[in-house]
């Protein structure tokens, strides 16, 4: 689950990488986890929202390219970590779908190359994976135990890095999770309320359902599994779902803007190559098994994101939907 493309690395960057990598060993006393991706929208939120307890250190692809062992050298290096959550990954659903090996390469072997970074420290590996292993066909929400079914190029890729989690990491917990917003980066909720202020016409698709989770909320839960000797697969989402019509509509609500008008359109109307699960929402009893308290609805969390940050401006601008 990263909300990060692959961009150009810098010297500055591996210099300051090459610091951090010295004090993070040093330093022993506090639990050390590494997160991939963290400029991205879910990285961000775990850095910021990181207990007390915790040392958490942040690498991203300015740090190094995790699909190659020179990239996992400059970003990790001589780390002696307890926990890698892994959320760096190719995240653009459309993109992976022209150019499928660059997905596989960002999500499947350079996931493979961190589980084998954390097999070989002896650390845990949080792998955040997506609801589009499945197929959308089932009906009902998917558990854990549920056989994945990807059907296109995104989904195969995360699935492949699920698979090298597994084979690799002697201990690992995958986390999946769906329709990702919060700060820090592009997603649907700002992108639709930033589109609706300068005048364009909304639309959504109403044949396309899922459980809109907020990153911040989201971050908080991955901290208490991090607390926890939990492996195998979570399901992770705020509680309740809707479609992306309907979470259009809730978004303008929240942001003051209900006399803007939706143009509801089904998957087959909508102008992308890639096949979409229609009904992919995930059903987090694992999380309840532990005795963990749900997320609240998403209504809720959306509400408060648009209250804290889309109220006066919205910068995250987008002109496609940004999945998970």
């Amino acid at each position: 689950m990263n909300d990060e493309q692959p961009h150009a690395s810098s010297d500055d960057a591996g210099q300051t990488r090459q610091q951090e990598n010295e004090r993070m060993t040093e330093l022993r006393d506090d639990k050390l986890v590494i997160i991939t991706g963290s400029v991205g929208m879910l990285g961000s939120a775990l850095m910021e929202l990181a207990p007390a307890a915790v040392r958490a250190v942040g690498v991203d692809i300015a740090d190094g390219d995790l699909s190659t062992d020179a990239g996992i050298t400059s970003a990790l290096g001589p780390s002696e970590p307890d926990v890698v959550i892994h959320c760096a990954g190719y995240t653009d659903v459309d993109g992976a779908t022209s150019e499928p090996e660059l997905a596989q390469r960002h999500n499947a072997l350079a996931t493979e190359k961190v589980a084998g970074f954390c097999a070989e420290r002896g650390a845990r590996l949080i792998y955040i994976s997506t609801d589009y292993v499945f197929d959308g066909t089932r009906g009902s929400p998917y558990t854990e135990e549920d056989t994945p079914k990807p059907i296109n190029a995104y989904g195969r890729s995360k699935l492949a890095g699920e698979q090298a989690t597994q084979q690799i990491a002697a201990d690992c917990l995958i986390v999946r999770t769906q329709w990702l917003f919060g700060p820090g980066g592009r997603n649907f909720v700002a992108g639709i309320v930033d589109h609706a202020r300068q005048g364009g016409e909304v639309w959504g698709v109403v044949d396309e359902i899922g459980s809109p989770t907020y990153t911040r909320d989201m971050a908080t839960a991955l901290w208490q599994l991090v607390e926890r000797p939990v492996s195998g697969i979570v399901h992770l989402t705020n509680s309740g779902y809707c479609s992306r019509a309907e979470l259009a509509r809730g978004a303008l609500d929240a942001a003051g803007l209900a006399e803007v008008p939706i143009s509801e359109i089904s998957c087959a109307d909508w102008d992308s190559p890639t096949q979409r699960p229609a009904f992919s929402v995930l059903d987090n009893r694992r999380w309840r098994e532990l005795g963990l308290t749900p997320l609240r609805a998403w209504q809720e969390a959306m509400a408060e994101y648009v209250k804290l940050y889309l109220l006066e401006t919205c910068t995250d601008r987008l002109t496609e939907f940004q999945d998970m």
